[in-house]
This record gives structure tokens, C-alpha cells and sequence, in this order.
């Protein structure tokens, strides 16, 4: 008999019901707020399309650990690919939003350091998390990703905009 464990439950359809309630609310604000227009469907089109690419390089990861003889389990590839694709769909969104309101637009190549740091971060912690089935290896993920995002979305400041 399959055991149901309820709290996974609970997380999954509170998930689903958390997620949709800010999606609305978002939508709400952004439509008072005239945020809707046709640069904001551009822009999330474009995210949406290039978050594609994202994936598609995790599920080469996937195969790539597949062929080495690497188990993994249909619900752990499934939910990475999802976290995948939805993260990626949301910090490029975010990095093209800031880009295209900003007065001083993202450095290409702060931005190309800042993901590939995230990127090789999140692909050497899920490995090695695998490798040794423990999880938690995940967690030590966090710091490093957070300081590539503040380093590919924060605009460098230039010595003429600093005041005393």
C-alpha cells in the first residue's frame, strides 16, 4: 500500500495556489499601473523563448550524467527542468526589463560573468548533490548565485554619478 505524505501534498498544490494568487495580484497592479503594454509582452515573449535555451542545456546535463551511468529518478529530472525553465524565464525577464527602463543600461559582460557563474553554480551543486544523494548540497548553491545575480543585474556605477 503507497504511503501519501500529506506536507508534500500540501506543498505542491500550495505551490501551484501561491503561485497563481501572485501571478493575478501581479497582473492587477501591473494593469492599475499601465504596465501591460506591448513592451512588456515583447519583453517576457523574448524571456520565455531564450529560457528555452536554458533548458535544453539542462536536459544535456541530464544526459550527459545519464550516459556516465548516473541513476536519477523521473520526479528529480522533471522538477529540475521546471525549476529550470521558470527561474530562467524570470531573471532574464528581469534582466531585460532593467535593461530597457534603466537610464544605465546592464554591462554585457557583467552580465556574461554574472550567468555563467550562476549557470556553472547550480550545474556543479546539482551534481554533486546527485552523486551523493544528500540534498542539502543544493543549499550551498545559494550564496554563490545570489552574488552572480546582484553582479549580472546591478548596473556598475560610474565615478561621475557618485555623491558625497
Amino acid at each position: 500500500m503507497m504511503e501519501i505524505n500529506i506536507w508534500g501534498m500540501i506543498g505542491l498544490y500550495g505551490g501551484v495556489i501561491g503561485g497563481l494568487l501572485g501571478w493575478w495580484f501581479g497582473r492587477q497592479k501591473a494593469r492599475k499601473n499601465r504596465g501591460l503594454d506591448e513592451l512588456y509582452y515583447h519583453i517576457w515573449q523574448k524571456a520565455r523563448s531564450y529560457s528555452w535555451y536554458v533548458t535544453l542545456g539542462a536536459l544535456y546535463v541530464f544526459f550527459t550524467l545519464l550516459s556516465f551511468g548516473i541513476e536519477l529518478s523521473t520526479a528529480m529530472v522533471l522538477g529540475i527542468l521546471l525549476l529550470t525553465q521558470v527561474a530562467s524565464w524570470g531573471i532574464i525577464g528581469i534582466m531585460m526589463t532593467i535593461n530597457m527602463s534603466s537610464a544605465a543600461p546592464l554591462q554585457p559582460s557583467r552580465v556574461k560573468v554574472g550567468l555563467f557563474v550562476f549557470m556553472t553554480s547550480i550545474i556543479v551543486f546539482t551534481i554533486i548533490s546527485i552523486l551523493t544523494t544528500n540534498w542539502l548540497f543544493l543549499l550551498f548553491s545559494i550564496p554563490p548565485n545570489l552574488i552572480a545575480l546582484f553582479t549580472a543585474l546591478i548596473p556598475k556605477r560610474k565615478d561621475s554619478e557618485v555623491t558625497y
